[in-house]
């Protein structure tokens, strides 16, 4: 009775040990553009993006904070946002690649420590959150 058992669940962990690693599959470029807003310095932001790999994504990228076009068709994948750029409050940043955008992350100026921590929030989660 023990050696069945015993075989039984050996066959079972064997088995699912084999399931699981057939089921992952390979990783894969996101989609959609994706976009980091990180600090740099005390007083201004890092703006760095990937074009993703979509169908609808292309080399030509432009990043938007607000309203304002920061880079259009550009080629570049790391900008600097100056402090001084920027009025106080949330604003909002994307990136465009061909027809597919990115989620949208937020920036709250002026930088501080409490201003600081709702731009990481909003980088860490991706925007997810809307903070």
């Amino acid at each position: 009775m023990s050696v069945r058992i015993a075989v039984t669940t050996a066959f079972v962990v064997i088995t699912g040990a084999v399931g699981g690693v057939m089921g992952i599959g390979p990783a894969s470029a996101a989609a959609v553009p994706t976009l980091a807003v990180t600090t740099a310095g005390s007083a201004d932001w890092t703006i760095t993006y990937d074009t993703g790999a979509g169908p609808h994504t292309d080399g030509r990228c432009t990043v938007v904070v607000d309203s304002h076009t920061l880079v259009r068709d550009g080629t570049e994948r790391t900008l600097t946002l100056p402090g001084s750029a920027v009025r106080p409050g949330r604003h909002p940043v994307r990136v465009r690649c061909g027809a597919a955008t990115s989620p949208t992350l937020w920036i709250h100026a002026p930088r501080g420590q409490i201003n600081d921590i709702g731009t990481w929030a909003s980088n860490t989660t991706a925007g997810v959150l809307g903070i």
